[in-house]
């Protein structure tokens, strides 16, 4: 009797190694991965950059951000883009986020805010390796160049609707998303550049 119950025992400790070490190995596996991914900079950049976008979005999508922030934002691009079209001679009349004349109306809705770009903007200025100086100087200039950049879409989009309204929507809805995400990168790489030169140009100094 003694001699099964230790057959049965033994057969039970067999089974427990064959499931368990494999589940040990693949452990394992991930965490030298991990730590070969972590190891490298431009990975451990990535993450905070992925995290921090991924928080910008859980904030943007919540309700009352909606309906305060960001509904307040397009107001003030609708005021502004409306009072350059009507020192151009457009005669539109501005209510809420919605520019409208007789000939055409253009709703600054999501997507057309500019919020997004900035986003990115940020998020990568916070990531990057640079002083707090720098990257208030990042900050303030790429904000004032991403909001006139997209006073500038808005006020074309609404001359295009106006003159050339067959190429609106791929205007709209392509042409310029895509314009304005590589122009926010190239805000950023300008940024960047000049952080260096300022940085060559501070160390040849001490030197």
């Amino acid at each position: 009797m003694s001699k099964n119950k230790n057959q049965k025992i033994k057969q039970v400790n067999n089974v427990n190694t064959t499931t368990i070490e494999p589940q040990i190995s693949w452990i394992q596996k991930i965490q030298e991965w991990w730590k070969r991914f972590s190891s490298q900079v431009i990975n451990r950049l990535l993450l905070k950059f992925i995290g921090l976008m991924t928080l910008f979005y859980l904030v943007w999508a919540n309700q009352y951000v909606q309906e305060t922030l960001v509904k307040e934002i397009a107001n003030m691009y609708a005021k502004v883009s409306g009072e350059i079209l009507n020192l151009m001679g457009a005669g539109v009349a501005v209510t809420g986020d919605i520019i409208a004349s007789s000939y055409f109306s253009i709703g600054i809705k999501n997507g057309c805010d500019g919020i997004e770009g900035l986003a990115i903007y940020w998020c990568a200025l916070a990531i990057y390796p640079a002083t707090l100086k720098y990257k208030i100087t990042g900050f303030l200039w790429g904000t004032l160049f991403l909001v006139v950049l997209n006073i500038i879409r808005i006020i074309s989009l609404y001359e295009i609707g106006v003159h050339v309204p067959s190429i609106f929507d791929v205007m709209h809805e392509s042409i310029w998303q895509i314009l304005f995400i590589l122009l926010t990168l190239v805000g950023l790489f300008v940024w960047v550049d000049w952080l260096h030169r300022n940085k060559s140009a501070h160390s040849l100094l001490k030197s």
